[in-house]
């Protein structure tokens, strides 16, 4: 087990190490804004539905009558320093400029804020009239105090090994489970696991090889990713019958392509193939032509709503007709917003 720091093997101690100095250091040099705070975020490397739970927060929050504003790192975003990617009438970045991620949640969230930088008390003072902040993968960003720390944990991929990066896909040891106050299960009807609640964590746990995190007393909701639609690249959405029963060619270039491809898989489309790209990936036109190349038996190609803005402008010179994008929600028990807000 790795439960504990002795544990660990010399590299995890090195990496151990320098992150409970960045910790230290962020939390002397901790800031707090007037308004509330709710921090979404991860313990594990990769994809554990982030950006849906961020969109499904801001839903709400609007819903409640409330004015939220998404501060983001805007990962590969080339625009340095703080800005906004959405005044609140859609992107005014591209994808090139402020990263593929905060174009997407200003696409599905056109009338809220959004904006990217690596310091998030700076990138907040940039918000004009905002009531309620939503930090988009803050778990480790230590310099903004939070109200609510909200940590997702995907049941398919669990903890993986246990191990540390980058002997493993932990970004942090388990035990720092203890400092959420809230933990979203994701996909747990992979796992075969029938317990709800911290029953399911300690599931993960034996399976990683880890200890459980003693005096854990935060809440546990469940959630799963929901495909509701699909949409074209000319932005026209199309009902997911559409695939059903269909040879389909699927990509992605997301943190847990297989995810992708079950939540695809349950839509009914029959998948003849797919390529994986890395996460946060930069198509270019040899990236397009292989994979019109691989889906020419394909009477659909399918990819994820993060990739199809990646390359709209790239595909102009291709036959785009039969690439459409799956759009995923995310359901979680009402319980959950009652919590947060």
């Amino acid at each position: 087990m790795c439960g504990t720091i002795k544990d660990m093997n010399i590299i995890e101690h090195l990496y151990n190490i320098g992150l409970m100095l960045k910790r230290d250091r962020g939390l002397k040099l901790q800031r707090r804004l007037c308004q509330r705070v709710i921090s979404v975020g991860n313990i594990t490397l990769g994809g554990t539905g982030k950006t849906p739970l961020v969109i499904a927060l801001a839903q709400e929050a609007l819903r409640l009558g409330l004015r939220p504003c998404i501060l983001t790192r805007g990962y590969r975003g080339k625009t340095k320093g703080p800005c906004h990617v959405c005044r609140g009438n859609g992107p005014i970045l591209d994808v090139v400029e402020a990263g593929d991620e905060p174009v997407l949640m200003a696409m599905r969230l056109p009338q809220v804020e959004v904006i990217k930088g690596p310091d998030r008390y700076e990138a907040a003072q940039l918000s004009q009239g905002a009531d309620i902040f939503i930090l988009d993968d803050g778990f480790q960003h230590f310099g903004l105090y939070r109200d609510i720390d909200i940590v997702l944990v995907d049941c398919l991929r669990g903890f993986g090994n246990g191990r540390l990066f980058p002997v493993g896909p932990l970004r942090e040891p388990i035990a720092q489970l203890t400092r959420a106050n809230i933990i979203v299960t994701t996909r747990n009807d992979n796992i075969g696991n029938d317990n709800p609640g911290n029953n399911l964590i300690t599931t993960l746990c034996n399976r990683a090889g880890v200890a459980y995190p003693s005096g854990i007393t935060t809440a546990v909701y469940n959630a799963q990713h929901r495909p509701t639609s699909l949409r074209t690249t000319d932005g026209l959405d199309l009902p997911l019958s559409m695939i059903a029963g269909q040879r389909v060619f699927a990509f992605c270039g997301i943190g847990n392509p297989n995810a992708f491809r079950l939540t695809l898989q349950s839509t009914g489309a029959d998948i003849a193939g797919m390529l994986t790209f890395p996460d946060h990936h930069r198509y270019n036109t040899s990236d397009l032509k292989k994979i019109f190349k691989k889906s020419s038996d394909a009477q659909w190609i399918i990819t994820t709503e993060k990739d199809i803005i990646k390359i709209v402008k790239l595909a102009q010179d291709q036959p785009t007709g039969k690439l459409l994008c799956l759009l995923i929600d995310i359901d979680i028990d009402r319980g959950f917003y009652k919590r947060v807000f």
